[in-house]
């Protein structure tokens, strides 16, 4: 299960996992461009982030279905037949 909210500043996507045995993770895109992956750490009283671009972001997206390879990702412009490129 997975919510998403708008906020005056980012948007924020959180997922819940449903065996409850991990706390919720939730993905932050800030209007400034900035992503950053948060976590509730019980033991430590405070959330483990990480940080990354929105380029890192799009990357990190992108190599969840590629097979093993370097690769490089181009923007889509509006009117363009091609969604990237890769190779």
């Amino acid at each position: 299960m997975f919510t998403v909210e708008f906020e005056s500043d980012a948007s924020v996507v959180t997922t819940i996992d449903q065996s409850q045995t991990h706390e919720d993770i939730e993905m932050v895109y800030a209007n400034n461009g900035v992503v950053y992956i948060r976590q509730w750490d019980e033991l430590d009283g405070s959330y483990q982030l990480v940080y990354m671009s929105h380029q890192q972001w799009q990357d990190l997206l992108a190599g969840y279905k590629s097979p093993e390879g370097a690769y490089s990702l181009t923007n889509k412009r509006k009117g363009d037949s091609k969604n990237g490129n890769r190779g």
